[in-house]
């Protein structure tokens, strides 16, 4: 089993509510988005991976309210927003939702995004979303193939409302934590926050096997400065995957940071981007 995070990366689990007023905007199929403004400055964007809702960045958000205007949002189906179109999910849609967000910013903001969220915004910067900056942690283009039948099997504990199952199943197969890191993550305060996302894993599932690759034809395309971000400790192939995600994209740069897996460490990481975004 080929692990992307160690035992001690748990504690790297944000996790709050900071009791903000939740505004709303519409994307463009209708679907409400949800998000919290804090702070003042340069607006910049939190956006999510999979298992992530706003409130799991409550104190990289409150780390970056010091010096910027934040909008921290929950992607579609999790949190305060809604789901139009469920079933019929696609990337184009969540490339839309980022859209909508950076528009309440003003019309322009800097964005963060994990995990599967950095594909997402990968994509929205090569679409054209106006972005000033973009950061991405551990976007997990090319990982190692999920068995045959996994989507599937998913989809079925999903359906049998076995959500928990179904967030381990995930774990395990689609983000590669080992035994000891899920069970590590069952006893975490954050877990049933885990299983009431579960439904949504859907969409990172799709969101992963659709990129198998990395996708060098559309690297170039993204005209925003990008820091693409890893930590030392996560798997070889996160780790060639973001060196090669930053060489592919013009403006495109990577670092590394010591002993942290693929669980983002907010409050290590917030100083980065705050010099990032404000450089």
């Amino acid at each position: 089993m080929v692990e992307s995070a160690n035992a001690a990366n748990v504690e790297n689990v944000g996790f709050g509510v900071r009791g903000l007023e939740l505004e709303t905007v519409t994307s463009a199929d209708g679907t409400r988005i949800a998000f919290e403004r804090s702070g003042d400055g340069p607006p910049v964007v939190i956006l999510g991976g999979g298992l992530n809702e706003k409130a799991m960045f409550a104190r990289l958000a409150e780390a970056l309210s010091d010096q910027f205007t934040v909008f921290n949002y929950d992607r579609r189906g999790r949190g305060g927003s809604g789901d139009a179109q469920p079933a019929g999910w696609s990337i184009e849609r969540e490339v839309e939702d980022l859209a909508a967000v950076v528009e309440a910013t003003g019309g322009r903001a800097s964005v963060f995004a994990n995990c599967t969220g950095g594909m997402i915004g990968i994509r929205a910067a090569a679409d054209g979303v106006p972005m000033g900056k973009l950061a991405v942690y551990e976007p997990p283009y090319g990982g190692p193939k999920v068995p045959d039948g996994y989507l599937d099997e998913l989809k079925r504990l999903i359906a049998e409302d076995r959500r928990g199952d179904a967030v381990t199943l995930f774990l395990k197969e689609d983000v590669f934590f080992s035994d000891e890191v899920i069970d590590e993550l069952r006893e975490h305060p954050v877990w049933p926050s885990f299983e009431a996302l579960a439904p949504t894993i859907v969409y990172d599932a799709i969101l992963s096997d659709d990129h198998e690759r990395v996708p060098a034809d559309l690297l170039p395309s993204v005209p925003v400065d990008t820091l693409v971000i890893s930590g030392s400790d996560s798997a070889d192939w996160l780790l060639e995957t973001c060196r090669s995600v930053a060489e592919g994209i013009p403006r495109g740069r990577f670092v590394s940071l010591p002993s942290e897996g693929h669980l983002f460490n907010q409050k290590l990481g917030a100083p980065l981007l705050a010099e990032y975004f404000l450089s």
